[in-house]
């Protein structure tokens, strides 16, 4: 748990975009170093040049495009895209070839904007412009990062990148079904067993399914929607397609689970409209938005909103949030605590005022309730991880099916317990964990006195726990400290929703 923790604080002041562009930094500052010492065989100057090129016309196409359409250029997303072209593409100083990897990067950047279905791309924009280009056969994307030299640099990033998402699950599916059968081709055709090793390590499976695979934007709301993509795009990366200048890689093959992902998941961006405020606590609000259309989402889900502003910090623009109103109405709400010092993000959200809107860029998340009503569940919140399970008792309260709930809620003042009117109305089982016994509290309502969630004490309270369901929400540490008490109390399942970097 001490490593864990590490990890935690370490992530914190980083947003999943920002991890991802220094990771992807990373790897290329290894691969310029190894370029300096001779183990790789690129000019050192070709890959500077290079990398400025694709960066800077990815950046400039977008930048451009944005005010094209109307729409505010996502400047992290734009130099990931770059990054990720610098390490597919031979790094070129000739003129003719840096002018192709300009036009590279040229539609990458436009394929945002222009590639698109109800405000979202479609398509991953570097495998798109990998795919696009070798069409025209003026290059090729050849993914010179898979190389052995680099493996331990990119392992390293694939595990941030994959942890700060949470989709091992996704990058695993992928490679259980595409690690198999690339040994097995290379056994068919006579490879040794540390031959086809070596193989695979200069493969890039590792990279496409950590890095590309993963991205959000492309990627369907839900899990189960998820594994097919990526059992897809791992099935048909070994299919042996060759029509004139088309033939199957893996950037098509990602481009092909794209268009899977967008029939599975029906995607489009939607504006919000800042309407109001109000209190929940001393330090958390709930935002108020309306749309102009209903708002579809099943609750427990959360949505990533865009919000582009003056001098943003290291967090960027885009934060993810769970959604605290009724499905399939036209306000949406958010609870949202707002820590000092906030981030830029935070601080923006917090001024905004009535009829100023923001984009909702994604709808995701599986911490959604189970079919079966008449499964016993566990509902864990700390602080902040209040608010999915907000959304959960309101869709309840128009359910005709009664549901057995017991909700532990642990906050670090009596003051802070968000959403006490709705959870006085619940008929849920309510046990408050407080330092101090908060005052007018419910007759209903059971106190532990604490800090933390105590699982050993709360047996006690709740003698039928090794039957009930686990949901647990909140910030990392206390997700992943409550989810590992809860398995050895031997609950039936223990689900997860992280406010990882809150």
């Amino acid at each position: 748990m001490k490593f864990l923790e590490f990890i935690n604080n370490s992530m914190r002041p980083y947003s999943m975009y920002k991890g991802l562009s220094l990771g992807l930094l990373g790897i290329w500052f290894v691969a310029l170093i190894l370029a300096f010492v001779g183990l790789l065989a690129f000019s050192p100057v070709a890959m500077i040049v290079s990398m400025l090129v694709l960066v800077l016309s990815t950046y400039g196409t977008s930048v451009l495009c944005g005010l094209l359409f109307g729409v505010k250029a996502h400047g992290e997303s734009s130099l990931i895209t770059g990054l990720i072209l610098s390490l597919l593409f031979i790094p070129v100083i000739d003129v003719p070839s840096v002018v192709v990897l300009a036009f590279i990067g040229m539609i990458a950047g436009a394929s945002k904007y222009i590639v698109t279905w109800r405000g979202r791309h479609i398509f991953n924009p570097a495998a798109f412009a990998a795919v696009v280009i070798g069409l025209t056969g003026l290059g090729a994307a050849l993914w010179w990062v898979a190389t052995p030299l680099l493996t331990p640099i990119v392992l390293a990033v694939v595990l941030v990148s994959l942890y700060q998402s949470k989709r091992f699950d996704v990058a695993g599916v992928f490679l259980a079904v595409s690690v198999p059968i690339f040994l097995i081709q290379c056994f068919v055709f006579g490879a040794t067993i540390p031959e086809a090793l070596w193989m695979l390590l200069s493969w890039p499976l590792l990279f496409l399914a950590g890095i590309m695979l993963t991205e959000p934007m492309t990627l369907p709301s839900r899990k189960w929607q998820m594994y097919i993509v990526a059992a897809v795009v791992a099935a048909v990366s070994f299919i042996p397609l060759h029509i004139g200048p088309l033939h199957m890689s893996p950037a098509l093959a990602l481009l092909i689970g794209n268009i899977v992902a967008l029939i599975l998941a029906k995607r489009r961006a939607i504006e919000l409209t800042f309407k109001e405020r109000r209190a929940l606590t001393p330090t958390t609000d709930e935002l108020i938005f309306t749309s102009d259309k209903r708002f579809p989402y099943t609750p427990g889900q959360y949505v990533e909103l865009n919000l582009p502003h003056k001098k943003t910090d290291f967090r960027g623009s885009r934060r993810r949030f769970s959604v605290t109103s009724l499905s399939n109405t036209n306000e949406v709400s958010f609870g949202i605590k707002f820590y000092e010092p906030s981030s830029s993000f935070k601080k923006t959200l917090k001024h905004m005022k009535p009829g100023q809107s923001l984009l909702v860029t994604q709808l995701a998340g599986d911490f959604v309730l189970p079919n079966d009503s008449t499964r016993p569940l566990l509902f864990v919140a700390g602080g902040i991880g209040i608010t999915p399970f907000a959304s959960h008792l309101r869709w309840l309260e128009t359910s005709p099916k009664p549901r057995n709930i017991v909700l532990v809620y642990a906050v670090s003042h009596p003051d802070e317990i968000a959403y006490k009117d709705l959870l006085e109305k619940s008929e849920a089982r309510i046990i408050i964990v407080s330092p101090k016994r908060p005052q007018h509290m419910p007759k209903s309502w059971a106190y532990v006195e604490g800090s933390r969630v105590n699982v050993e004490t709360l047996s006690e309270l709740i003698p039928d726990i090794a039957s009930r369901w686990a949901y647990v929400s909140g910030p990392t540490p206390f997700v992943q400290t409550t989810k590992h008490a809860l398995k050895k109390q031997g609950v039936r399942g223990v689900k997860t929703d992280y406010f990882a970097g809150y």
